[in-house]
C-alpha cells in the first residue's frame, strides 16, 4: 500500500508550535560556527566547505537534542541510520545543508538514499520524511534561508519557510509533484572569513 504523503497543511500544523525553536537552533548553531571559524582560519585558511557543513551539523544536532529533549509529541529517530526528529508519528525531519536556490541537498545515492528520494523508506509508521535545512549566501558568510521541504523524485513537493515566518500557518503554496515514471505516494487532498572554495558537500 503506498505511503500517504503528508500535505503541506498538515505539516504546518505539526510544526507550527516548534518553528521558533527550530529556527533558533539553526541560528544558534550558525553563531557557534562563526565563533569557531576564526580559530580555524588561522590554522587552515583554505578549509573545505565540507568541513564547515560537518561541524555545523554537529553543532545543530547538539542544540536540537537539548531543545527537544522533553518535548511532548516529538521524538528522536535514528533507526533509518541518520538522526531525525519525528513529529506526531507523521513527519520525520532530517537536517541538511541546501546546496542551491532549489533547496536540494548533496548526497551519495546509496540504496537508502534512493528509497528516501522516492519516499519509500520503511520507518515502521505512516510518516513522510522531509528535510529541514539552511542555505548560505554566495560567500558562505550568512544564513540566506531556513526552510523545511518535502522531497520526492529529485524535486520538492512543498516548502515551508522557517526564516521570518511568525505565524507559520499562512501562505501555503504546493509545487507540482514530479513525475519519475515510478509509482508515487498518494497525496491526500485537503482544503481548509575567508571566501570558501566551491561547494562540494
Amino acid at each position: 500500500m503506498p505511503l500517504e504523503l503528508i500535505t503541506e497543511a498538515e505539516a504546518r500544523t505539526l510544526l507550527h508550535p516548534h518553528m521558533p525553536v527550530l529556527r533558533a537552533c539553526f541560528e544558534g548553531a550558525w553563531e557557534d560556527w562563526q565563533e569557531l571559524e576564526t580559530a580555524l582560519v588561522r590554522k587552515a585558511p583554505k578549509f573545505r566547505t565540507t568541513s564547515r557543513a560537518n561541524v555545523m551539523y554537529d553543532l545543530l544536532v547538539a542544540r536540537l537534542q537539548q531543545a527537544f529533549a522533553d518535548t511532548p509529541g516529538v521524538s528522536f529517530n535514528s533507526n533509518p541510520g541518520f538522526l531525525a526528529l519525528t513529529f506526531g508519528d507523521r513527519l520525520v525531519v532530517r537536517f541538511k545543508k541546501f546546496r542551491s536556490k532549489r533547496l536540494n541537498v548533496s548526497q551519495i545515492m546509496t540504496l537508502q538514499q534512493r528509497r528516501l528520494a522516492r519516499q519509500e523508506l520503511d520507518l515502521g509508521m505512516n510518516a513522510t520524511t522531509v528535510v529541514a535545512g539552511y542555505l548560505l549566501d554566495s560567500l558562505g558568510t550568512e544564513l540566506r534561508k531556513l526552510a523545511v521541504v518535502c522531497p520526492l523524485n529529485g524535486e520538492n513537493v512543498w516548502e515551508i519557510d522557517l526564516h521570518g515566518e511568525a505565524g507559520g500557518l499562512g501562505g501555503i503554496f504546493t509545487l507540482p509533484i514530479p513525475d519519475s515514471g515510478a509509482p508515487k505516494p498518494g497525496v491526500r487532498s485537503r482544503k481548509p572569513k575567508t571566501m570558501p572554495q566551491a561547494e562540494t558537500e
